[in-house]
């Protein structure tokens, strides 16, 4: 199986997962969230980040 095989078949599952909720990027949240939940494996939430340009921004601004 070669790249364009695996991409291929990503894009055909996005398109299944995509339709099976017509397309409502709400509902495919909502759905992540709940299999998210029942996988019963650990979520780590990391600390939002400034980007650079925002970060350089702040200091120029105090």
């Amino acid at each position: 199986m070669n790249g364009d095989d695996i991409m291929k078949e990503v894009r055909t599952i996005r398109q299944q997962l995509a339709a099976s909720h017509d397309y409502n990027v709400r509902a495919l949240f909502v759905e992540a969230k709940k299999r998210q939940e029942g996988s019963g494996r650990k979520v780590v939430k990391l600390a939002p980040r400034l980007l650079k340009i925002a970060d350089k921004k702040l200091k120029t601004a105090t």
